[in-house]
């Protein structure tokens, strides 16, 4: 791997140090990768992404997310399978720590309204910085981080 991205990728672990994990969770999210004869890329992934997390964001906070843009805290990795297939991980704030299971519900709902969003969903309760460098591994110049959809407060 050239020195240029192992230095960004050792950039992107460190800005992601700073993300409170105790209360996130580590999601992965699968995608259509054809839907009504339409190809996936990485635009539309961004897009749909976009769409999940304004549905989830609407669920949460009603009205301040619409008037004041009050939003969970997120981190998403875009990357490829071995068989090229397009797929998310994400840091994810769980506003309702208490009750997960709510959460891990929403988030399916909200994910399958989409339109790449496929029924394959994995949340992770408990993460640490190991998650972290998971989602931040880079196996082609196609993976990264999906810089639009960041949000961290």
């Amino acid at each position: 791997m050239p020195a240029r991205s192992i230095d960004q990728r050792d950039a992107v672990r460190q800005y992601l140090a700073g993300f409170e994990l105790r209360n996130c969770f580590g999601v992965s999210l699968t995608l259509k990768q054809i839907d009504d004869g339409v190809q996936l890329d990485e635009i539309r992934a961004s897009k749909n992404l976009l769409h999940f997390l304004n549905r989830l964001n609407t669920e949460i906070y009603g009205k301040r997310f619409r008037r004041f843009g009050k939003k969970l805290k997120v981190f998403p990795s875009l990357e490829r399978s071995s068989s090229n297939r397009l797929h998310y991980h994400l840091v994810l704030e769980n506003p309702y720590p208490s009750n997960p299971d709510t959460f891990i519900r929403l988030i399916e709902v909200c994910w399958s309204q989409t339109k790449f969003g496929y029924q394959q969903i994995h949340a992770h309760q408990q993460i640490d910085h190991g998650w972290s460098d998971y989602i931040t591994k880079s196996q082609s110049a196609s993976d990264g981080v999906d810089w639009l959809n960041v949000h961290s407060n």
